[in-house]
């Protein structure tokens, strides 16, 4: 018998990633939609397929029981639902149908991401060509942005989509350069960047191409992105002129001048395209 998927973690990184609220709404939520479970126990009005919510993959699905949910909370005092041990104020207060929708536009962005990292780990082709692969549409199904006007609603698509495609993006980057920094061997991925060579807005056609990209700590990233270091034909590190004219401070050469000329660690596939990292350098004073 398979093992049902359980997104609950993967849920609550959603949440902390995309509120600057902090976890508090994250832990609300959770706490929301395990209640919801425990009430589909008591009485499922035919939700039994939802009773494990945290394994649900069908976004259709669930929003069918968020309308269901409204009509509950809807009822304040006269649902159901209204448990003796359970809170009343999560399904009253709104908190129920509020996850439910969270979890509903969560469910959509994380097949997407997991569609586009699919198709990276199955291709095989030539690597100019997986750019055309990757280039998949999001399906953002119309029921959750069908409160909203048409501009509104392609603001959202287009919000999520961004989203989505900067966390592959990073996911794909890490992965060819196993999480460590290419220029200092730092192997903790919560402090390392997928730096774009040719920027995010600058390209829509590089935007997920992994030759496009470079797995840099976050000073490098940061220097990297001000166009202050670069890399030549051979992959070595240069540092621009504006550093070098203006800054001899320890940290300088230890951070920076003293790694010029050092051949960065290369990924064994979709090393950083030449032409790409030309008109990087194009853009500094190197």
């Amino acid at each position: 018998m398979p093992i049902m998927p359980d997104y609950k973690e993967a849920f609550i990184q959603y949440i902390n990633a995309n509120n600057v609220d902090g976890s508090g709404k994250a832990k609300s939520y959770v706490r929301a939609l395990d209640l919801l479970c425990e009430m589909l126990v008591f009485r499922s009005f035919g939700f039994d397929d939802c009773k494990k919510i945290w394994s649900v993959t069908s976004v259709e699905r669930l929003h069918e029981l968020y309308l269901f949910v409204l009509e509950e909370t809807r009822k304040q005092d006269t649902s159901v639902w209204n448990i003796q041990g359970i809170p009343k104020s999560y399904l009253q207060s709104g908190y129920c149908s509020a996850a439910l929708k969270s979890y509903q536009e969560f469910l959509v962005e994380y097949n997407y991401e997991r569609t586009i990292l699919t198709a990276f780990g199955e291709y095989n082709g030539d690597e100019v060509g997986v750019s055309e692969v990757l280039n998949i549409d999001l399906s953002f199904p119309d029921f959750l942005i069908g409160d909203l006007d048409e501009m509104q609603g392609e603001e959202v698509i287009r919000s999520v989509s961004v989203r989505s495609n900067q966390n592959v993006f990073r996911k794909m980057i890490l992965k060819i350069y196993n999480q460590s920094c290419c220029i200092t061997g730092l192997n903790v991925p919560e402090v390392n960047r997928a730096s774009h060579i040719i920027p995010w807005a600058a390209d829509a056609s590089k935007r997920l191409d992994p030759r496009n990209g470079l797995c840099l700590s976050a000073t490098y990233d940061a220097a990297f992105d001000r166009n202050l270091i670069s890399l030549d034909d051979e992959y070595r590190m240069i540092v621009s002129n504006n550093i070098k004219d203006h800054y001899s401070s320890g940290s300088v050469t230890e951070y920076f001048l003293s790694k010029e000329g050092i051949e960065i660690m290369l990924p064994t596939k979709y090393k950083p395209s030449k032409n790409y990292l030309a008109v990087h350098r194009d853009k500094g004073s190197f």
